[in-house]
């Protein structure tokens, strides 16, 4: 099977959904997953900077965009966003302007991740962790003074209803192109929204997500929340009698956001030897570990059938001196 990445080139939605549909689905031969058959879903491959589920969350934003006459795309993040790096990418690619809200005091060397955005042209804002708690709410663009002429605000993380749009359309994309019967889906979630956009759009069999971070709820009630708003909308309506729902597991983020312990990086390590399909430390390896525990424990029929979405984010490995 090729690893080579896909090249997103055109915004129009057929050409991106034909992409999407090219997506390989790869058996995974190792010995760390006991009496459970495991595939992946190489969504990383779907093109080198705007990969993974930040692909399908940007989509609809970014149409939409192109049709308003939108030229500036603002967004949030942290020092290690995927949202933003990909942000970044597509505004250097379809020649939007990119202004990037970063939480924290701008640091005397930057992340990885934020100097690849510099480069791609994204005008930095550095805010207070104070204020940076406010993005949610409507006044904050107004508090920082930006300047909102032909400006689109992007959520943290993609999370609105065109990001949730998105994510469904990966669903129905997932159900159609599915080369077995899987009994299972499995995602990483740092919030609710793609676990959301998945439930309503897998029919066949249920959505099971896995906590990268101590959420104390709010993933579960972020994806119950865009799980509804989907199959409320009149665009969705045929499916709300078949989704399936999610489940959620927040046992497994191993001390938190950004923690890498050893036994996570041991693991991480003797499955990309295994497999040859490499993971980001703070989503994918977490959810295959997830699924790794859960065989050794005998938490599983023998014989399941898991499918995992590889996310993307292979960018993120610099932070832990990992080989990209």
């Amino acid at each position: 099977m090729s690893s080579i990445p896909h090249y997103l080139t055109n915004l129009d939605l057929n050409y991106f959904t034909e992409a999407a549909c090219d997506i390989p689905y790869q058996k995974v031969h190792s010995d760390l997953f006991p009496g459970v058959e495991v595939w992946i879903r190489r969504d990383d491959l779907l093109d080198p900077l705007i990969s993974g589920n930040k692909a399908y969350k940007l989509l609809y934003n970014l149409i939409e965009a192109r049709e308003q006459g939108v030229e500036t795309l603002i967004t949030c993040g942290g020092a290690w966003s995927n949202h933003l790096h990909a942000t970044a990418a597509v505004g250097a690619r379809f020649g939007f302007r990119t202004i990037g809200i970063i939480r924290g005091e701008r640091p005397p060397e930057l992340s990885a991740m934020l100097q690849d955005a510099e480069r791609l042209g994204v005008g930095f804002k550095f805010v207070t962790r104070e204020l940076y708690r406010q993005r949610n709410q409507q006044e904050f663009l107004n508090h920082l003074g930006v300047e909102l002429h032909n400006c689109l605000y992007l959520p943290e993380g993609g999370a609105n209803f065109a990001g949730a749009r998105g994510v469904f359309l990966l669903g129905k994309i997932i159900e159609a192109t599915k080369p077995i019967r899987f009994d299972q889906l499995w995602v990483a979630c740092g919030t609710g929204l793609t676990l959301g956009g998945l439930g309503a759009a897998v029919s066949s069999f249920p959505v099971c997500g896995v906590e990268v971070l101590k959420a104390g709820g709010s993933i579960r009630r972020d994806a119950q929340r865009w799980l509804a708003a989907l199959v409320a909308s009149e665009a969705y309506r045929c499916d709300r009698a078949v989704a399936k729902g999610v489940d959620l597991m927040s046992e497994y983020h191993c001390g938190g956001y950004g923690k890498y312990p050893s036994q996570l990086e041991a693991f991480q390590q003797a499955f990309e030897r295994q497999s040859g399909i490499p993971l980001d430390p703070i989503y994918t390896a977490k959810l295959l570990f997830a699924i790794h525990l859960k065989a050794n424990a005998g938490h599983f029929e023998c014989g399941t059938k898991i499918l995992a979405l590889h996310s993307g984010g292979l960018q993120g490995r610099r932070g832990l001196q990992l080989d990209s």
